[in-house]
């Protein structure tokens, strides 16, 4: 009977994903341990066999969607949406979707290494970006194509992303034709993402040659007592960053009585739905999850991918 990584784990005492990570050079592994695992798997005679099985079999006929650890990104039905718009491409190409998702980005690379080692998945998308990231970086070493949706300033790679700079500039030409107002609030998350900073960029330069005062507010979205609120006086209309903001934004105008007209992102969320005063863009989830699908396919070797290239969804 083959060895497996389980035999492996049981001998060492190490548990099966310290195991994995050693067999495949982790450099956070300390180099005993590593050591200790390869001794052991050498004298079980362990072979992973990737390799070869993928030489035979091209890989898995499925596509590893990675999600990020934080959890309010898990539920949000804009990523659902995504998701919905990849399985109806998948569809056609004859693949299936397998989702990473976990509670800590150590636990979701245990799901992809698990992917790629034992069910020889060899394309993934990746359903968000941040500079310093293992798991991305277990793709690259181990030569595995994926596409990310989102953007990045410095890495290369594939992007899938909204024309953020151009919905910004939509937020504000709207607010401004619809309402007039004199003194906006812009919202935006305290999380330095980079979608916020390209849509802030967008509102201000439509904002230029106008009258109108622009203040910006970050918002942290996990604040249950909405400390925010105190910068909601004297505003005549308000522009947040994403749905999510817009929402707690709302709830606090309620409370305090106020209407006051928002202008928001996403389209995702039905508390919206019956709000005169509330417009929310529809920024095509459906659309970016298709184009990551037709993008990670054409990708012949990731590797020789020395650019960086963004695809723009309007």
């Amino acid at each position: 009977m083959t060895a497996t990584i389980k035999d492996i784990a049981q001998q060492s005492g190490f548990s099966t994903s310290t195991v994995s990570r050693a067999l495949n050079d982790d450099p956070h592994i300390l180099s005993a341990t590593k050591q200790k695992i390869i001794q052991i798997a050498e004298h079980l005679n362990y072979k992973p066999n990737f390799s070869a099985r993928t030489l035979v079999t091209g890989g898995s006929h499925s596509v590893g969607i990675i999600f990020p650890s934080i959890e309010r990104y898990q539920s949000n039905p804009f990523y659902l949406k995504i998701i919905s718009g990849m399985n109806e491409s998948l569809s056609q190409e004859g693949y299936v979707a397998t989702i990473a998702l976990d509670d800590s980005t150590e636990q979701i690379l245990d799901i992809v290494m698990t992917m790629a080692q034992q069910a020889h998945v060899m394309k993934f998308v990746f359903l968000y970006y941040q500079d310093v990231d293992p798991i991305r970086n277990y793709l690259d070493s181990h030569k595995l194509n994926y596409v990310t949706i989102g953007n990045s300033k410095f890495s290369n790679g594939i992007f899938i992303d909204n024309d953020n700079y151009y919905f910004g500039k939509l937020a504000a030409n709207k607010i401004i034709k619809d309402y007039n107002p004199k003194n906006i609030l812009v919202a935006k998350s305290d999380s330095q993402l980079l979608f916020e900073e390209e849509r802030l960029s967008g509102i201000k330069d439509s904002l230029l040659d106008t009258t109108t005062n622009v203040s910006v507010i970050e918002v942290n979205t996990s604040d249950s007592n909405k400390s925010f609120t105190s910068q909601l006086n004297n505003v005549d209309a308000i522009i947040a960053s994403q749905d999510e903001i817009a929402e707690l934004i709302y709830q606090a105008l309620l409370i305090k009585g106020i209407d006051i007209p928002i202008v928001t992102f996403n389209n995702s969320l039905t508390v919206f739905n019956h709000q005169n005063n509330i417009y929310s863009y529809d920024l095509k989830p459906k659309q970016i999850g298709k184009v990551a699908v037709e993008k990670l396919f054409s990708i012949q070797n990731m590797t020789h991918l020395e650019k960086k290239f963004v695809y723009r969804i309007l």
